[in-house]
């Protein structure tokens, strides 16, 4: 530490130096250019598919299975299906047309040793099914509840989910957006700060977690 004409001052690091330039510049208006959002889905028929979880392989379009997969129960899978329609039709302006039934994964084109391309496949032709142009196919690969309440935990909430936006008429998967979140304690990490004050100090269950995955997945694809 030095003190410099009654002022004092601290040693900073080289790449901490660089990394406060850095962010003033970011910081400071035209030094740098302006973040463009997604852009924006066109106007067409978007089909919504009920909520799934890849149990093996073959039903991925995206990602791993974890080993200590948990299974989400039939009561779950309504919570997140009446939630992500009541996000998408309460915080979008656009028309959607839900899936009535769950797909049946058995039936998946290809057999389930496929792999992703058959089940790309699969999704395609649910959509097509739809009549629909675009489908979004919302998929939670594992989901942990919090053990405890909002105010304390012995365990916190966590998930593992997908969105997928398909191209139907083009048969093409278009945008994935992943969420894979476990909720921290403010002492476990202080880059948490800004989510916790988010949360309002509060432990989230993980439907709470799941929205959070919606409304990303919104953000990304521009819906």
């Amino acid at each position: 530490m030095r003190t410099h004409r009654g002022f004092i001052t601290f040693p900073v690091s080289s790449a901490l130096l660089a990394l406060l330039v850095l962010t003033l510049l970011i910081a400071l208006p035209g030094c740098s250019q302006r973040q463009r959002g997604p852009a924006p889905l066109p106007e067409a028929t978007i089909g919504v598919a009920a909520f799934t979880q890849p149990t093996a392989m073959a039903d991925l379009l995206a990602g791993y299975i974890p080993e200590d997969q948990q299974k989400v129960s039939e009561e779950t899978f309504a919570d997140l299906d009446r939630t992500f329609g009541d996000i998408l039709r309460g915080e979008t302006k656009r028309v959607y047309s839900f899936a009535a039934t769950k797909p049946s994964l058995s039936t998946q084109a290809g057999g389930r040793t496929g792999g992703r391309p058959q089940a790309l496949a699969y999704w395609v032709e649910v959509g097509r099914k739809a009549e629909v142009d675009f489908l979004l196919v919302p998929r939670v690969v594992d989901l942990r509840e919090r053990k405890g309440s909002d105010m304390g935990v012995t365990e916190s909430a966590s998930i593992m989910m997908d969105v997928f936006l398909i191209d139907v008429r083009g048969g093409t998967l278009v945008m994935r957006s992943n969420y894979d979140e476990k909720q921290m304690g403010l002492a476990n990490n202080l880059l948490e700060m800004g989510k916790f004050v988010g949360r309002k100090g509060k432990w989230l269950s993980a439907l709470d977690l799941a929205k959070e995955g919606m409304r990303k997945a919104i953000k990304e694809f521009g819906l």
